[in-house]
């Protein structure tokens, strides 16, 4: 009987630690730390265009996740919310990121990455820039001179 009642003890106790480390692992691969990054060029995320500068980026609203993200200069000058989907992959990310689709000298905000998870951010496609994709991408058959898709990676910072 007391044999019983330490092995529920500790099954019990094991449970709770490993809960605990989920959920604190979780919070870290989300947006629920703003991130820090300095873009170097102006920019488009989901149609809106904003200037080049030091940007914060995280949940625009904690109550709803991480379904809108906000981008907010930090000169506080330039604003932007803009919903996102989630994107997963299988090889965490060790640091946060900022992928960006260059085309000629447009570039569009595709993907934020926060630091140690899996689990990032999408932005859905504007119009010109899926004109573009499909330019780029016809680019080798036909004579046409259009701009090539670039993927350009920047590195975040968490703040906490």
């Amino acid at each position: 009987m007391k044999r019983t009642v330490v092995k529920a003890f500790i099954t019990a106790a094991l449970l709770v630690t490993a809960i605990i480390t989920a959920g604190a692992s979780a919070q870290a691969q989300t947006l629920q730390y703003k991130l820090t990054v300095d873009i170097p060029f102006d920019f488009t995320v989901s149609g809106q265009k904003l200037p080049a500068g030091q940007y914060w980026i995280g949940r625009a609203q904690s109550s709803i996740g991480d379904t809108v993200v906000q981008f907010q200069s930090t000169d506080l000058h330039n604003v932007a919310n803009r919903f996102t989907v989630p994107i997963v992959t299988f090889k965490s990310k060790k640091r946060g990121e900022l992928v960006f689709h260059r085309y000629g000298e447009q570039y569009f905000l595709s993907e934020v990455w926060p630091s140690g998870g899996g689990t990032g951010r999408a932005f859905l496609k504007t119009r010109t820039e899926r004109e573009l994709a499909r330019s780029a991408s016809q680019n080798g058959i036909a004579a046409v001179k259009s701009p090539t898709l670039e993927i350009v990676t920047l590195v975040a910072l968490a703040q906490r």
